[in-house]
């Protein structure tokens, strides 16, 4: 009886522990990369979305797509799958702002193994592009 209590448990474990994606900030084009399958946004959690528009609306970082009060951001970004389809890499383009790019690369992390993006499996490499697109106005996210 404690085997079969302490199995859960255990793979309950292993899942916290494994390892977590290199993210990245870096310049490029990846648009000739095999689109992620999208699914929906479950996973992008609003302090994200508020946290980058403090950002911008502070001018402590240039965030794209904002203008006095409101963020209407839009981002690709590149993503390696492994052979067994967890997550390796994540590419976020360079902002010239490092706390951002930081929340980025974490919320993207949180909504690959949400489950909010898949591979398809057209890229034999494991690369394929995304995007995130999201619209936050003077302190309240739509």
């Amino acid at each position: 009886m404690k085997r079969l209590l302490a199995l859960p448990l255990l793979l309950a474990t292993m899942a916290q522990t494994a390892p977590l994606p290199k993210v990245e900030a870096a310049t490029g084009d990846w648009s000739q990369l095999p689109a992620l399958q999208s699914r929906n946004y479950d996973h992008l959690q609003s302090n994200v979305m508020q946290r980058l528009w403090e950002l911008a609306h502070s001018r402590t970082c240039t965030i794209p797509g904002y203008s006095i009060g409101n963020l209407d951001f839009r981002m690709s970004f590149a993503a390696q799958y492994n052979p067994d389809g967890s997550i390796a890499r994540i590419i976020v383009p360079k902002l010239g702002c490092p706390e951002a790019e930081a929340i980025l690369g974490g919320a993207l992390v949180e909504m690959i193994h949400g489950g909010d993006y898949r591979p398809t499996g057209k890229s034999e490499q494991g690369w394929y592009q995304g995007s995130l697109t999201f619209g936050f106005e003077g302190g309240r996210g739509s």
